[in-house]
């Protein structure tokens, strides 16, 4: 005798697939403007970069016309996505 629903007869296993609810993914970004002043946001990493500058912009005061982010030697262009750029969860930007 089974203790649970046997394999035959009208108690079939259920094989419909269970969907789980994804959340879209939150990253943290830090801007560095390099004169003591740290901005830290919160975007997703399908924003653009222009996006991402009007979230600074909201939080520093400054137009986001006049904000050029970088790492190293790349300057991010408005146009393309963070996930493009590959820019994670934790990533310092310099601000300029």
């Amino acid at each position: 005798m089974a203790a649970f629903a046997p394999s035959h007869g009208p108690f079939k296993a259920s094989t419909t697939p269970t969907y789980s609810l994804v959340m879209p993914s939150i990253i943290e970004i830090t801007a560095n403007d390099r004169l003591g002043r740290k901005v830290r946001v919160k975007c997703s990493p399908d924003d653009t970069v222009g996006d991402l500058k009007k979230l600074i912009a909201a939080q520093t005061g400054t137009t986001p016309e006049k904000i050029q982010l970088k790492k190293w030697y790349t300057v991010f262009k408005d146009h393309i996505t963070l996930a493009d750029y590959e820019i994670n969860d934790g990533t310092n930007l310099e601000m300029y």
